[in-house]
């Protein structure tokens, strides 16, 4: 019996075959793990990663789009590459949510914990100037309060979770999207995104399909790119109950009520993850 080519184990993986999937990760855990740690340089890291690749590939299969993707290796790598340097970029400063227990004596615990509140309060003082001279950035605050709500969405099974390209395929840009119906908002993370031209802004909007059929599209708000060329944004609450796409177009500063131009970056349809099978 013939080997199924790549593109058909996708097929059978989005009709929910379980086989297919582990037959999908034989194949190319191995690649994918030399790509996510020429990244990170940790090999616990890397395997994380490439974990939640393939759990992407599992839950989203449908995001693979055949027409559109042709090559689910490239798929997988782009997924890769992008899933490592945000792994490798997200919010580094921030400390680690783990708690420490020690058996050293009351005095010498004292003396430990003022040594850590000294040194806490110095890190904060050049992580609050670190982000004051980077042009462009979020404040401090609002990077802590994107990335409780990123952690939070990750653990709700409601959260539909997306990226965004160029549908050309020309631009190497890819925009993580996650999508809650509970809030109705959409969250955007990037972290090699052009700034927008002078006199421009980026848009998103939210395309639904009409009861009677036909499109219709939703302004959820316009962003700027942080001074690094990273991107941490959560839209304004909308009207959309289930997006079918969502689109990105460069609209002039203040934004349009309709695009006026061709969709810079674009999700694959959009549809509510499936429930887990066993």
């Amino acid at each position: 019996m013939a080997e199924l080519t790549d593109a058909e184990l996708m097929r059978q993986i989005q009709l929910r075959d379980r086989r297919s999937h582990f037959l999908l990760k034989d194949r190319y855990q191995k690649r994918l793990l030399d790509i996510a740690l020429a990244t990170l340089k940790n090999p616990h890291q890397a395997e994380e990663v490439v974990r939640q690749v393939f759990e992407f590939c599992w839950k989203r299969a449908d995001a693979f789009d055949v027409e559109r993707d042709r090559s689910v290796a490239v798929w997988l790598y782009a997924l890769t590459a992008f899933h490592a340097k945000e792994r490798l970029q997200r919010w580094a400063w921030l400390p680690a949510p783990t708690a420490i227990q020690t058996t050293v004596p009351v005095w010498p615990r004292r003396l430990l914990w003022v040594g850590l509140v000294a040194l806490g309060l110095y890190a904060t003082g050049i992580t609050v100037e670190y982000w004051r001279l980077r042009q462009g950035s979020l404040p401090p605050a609002e990077q802590v309060a994107i990335q409780r709500l990123y952690r939070q969405w990750q653990q709700q099974p409601d959260i539909q979770r997306t990226i965004l390209r160029d549908p050309s395929l020309n631009n190497p840009t890819l925009v993580q999207a996650l999508w809650s119906p509970r809030a109705k908002q959409v969250l955007l993370l990037a972290l090699e995104m052009a700034p927008a031209p002078q006199g421009t802004t980026y848009q998103l909007w939210l395309q639904s399909e009409l009861a009677g059929g036909g499109q219709l599209l939703e302004n959820a708000g316009t962003f700027s790119v942080n001074g690094d060329g990273s991107l941490q944004w959560l839209s304004r609450p909308t009207l959309a109950e289930q997006p079918t796409r969502l689109l990105i177009t460069l609209e002039p500063t203040g934004g349009s009520e309709s695009p006026t131009g061709a969709p810079l970056l674009e999700s694959h349809r959009l549809t509510p993850p499936r429930p887990a099978q066993l």
